[in-house]
């Protein structure tokens, strides 16, 4: 992806439009581990997601040379949860009446969607087996490439014109770090309130109640720190295994200038 021009930082619901941009970068990825780890589910699911977003952005990148400004359409980038969106068949007809894909990558988004949702909702009662998603996954990576030649077609033309929200330039060290964190804010932010929204919370009450109940905020009788703050979170990320006792994970305090050494 090109580098967004300071024009478009001006716009109200740009962090709306940053949280869709860092997806990719995520879903990416997470799509590597998942080749990584032999996971067919997960690689098949983080596929489905990486064409619905290329096809929004190709429509927000079209609109622009079309109308020749640097609006952001948010009914392509963004969902309320009180309302309905554009689902994935309908950005895939979208897309096709656009001119941005053809019959035949239309029709290759479609049947795969069809497979992934095959193996979502029907896994227990069709024919599908684990090892077919190989041949899929592998179709879906030519959808991939095809759908990025695309978006960088469109972001060349953007330029070319010098219409809408894309300009040219290096990406600098500093750049790589900024994009790095972005992306990781996908992956796991911290922030309560998204895991709210995640899990339909009316506020974070329901995740503070979660951590209660777990003895997160308990106070640690050496340090008074919290319980959460003595976590080798690092250890955790790397388990492989589900996790029942989080205690086996508990370490060294990462409070500023702690140097409590055990949760007691």
């Amino acid at each position: 992806m090109s580098k967004i021009s300071d024009k478009t930082s001006k716009n109200n619901d740009l962090e709306k439009f940053q949280n869709f941009l860092r997806a990719f970068g995520a879903a990416r990825l997470l799509l590597q581990r998942a080749h990584e780890h032999g996971s067919l589910i997960e690689g098949l699911v983080l596929y489905a997601a990486l064409a619905d977003g290329f096809c929004r952005i190709c429509l927000v990148l079209k609109e622009q040379l079309e109308k020749k400004n640097e609006d952001i359409n948010q009914k392509y980038i963004y969902q309320h949860e009180d309302e309905s969106n554009f689902n994935e068949r309908k950005i895939y007809g979208l897309a096709l009446d656009k001119k941005i894909i053809d019959k035949n990558l239309f029709k290759e988004l479609n049947t795969l969607y069809d497979i992934r949702n095959k193996v979502i909702h029907r896994f227990f009662i069709s024919e599908v087996e684990y090892t077919h998603l190989e041949i899929v996954c592998t179709r879906y990576e030519k959808v991939y490439d095809q759908l990025y030649k695309i978006t960088y077609n469109l972001e060349s033309e953007q330029i070319k014109q010098g219409i809408g929200m894309t300009i040219s330039g290096k990406y600098t060290e500093k750049d790589k770090i900024e994009t790095r964190s972005d992306v990781f804010k996908k992956i796991k932010s911290g922030s309560e309130r998204n895991l709210a929204k995640t899990l339909g919370c009316a506020s974070v009450e329901e995740i503070i109640e979660f951590g209660s109940k777990r003895g997160f905020f308990k106070k640690c009788k050496e340090c008074k720190h919290l319980k959460i703050e003595h976590f080798d979170h690092k250890a955790l990320q790397r388990t492989k295994t589900k996790v029942h006792n989080l205690d086996t994970y508990l370490s060294t305090c990462k409070s500023r200038d702690c140097s409590c050494k055990k949760y007691r």
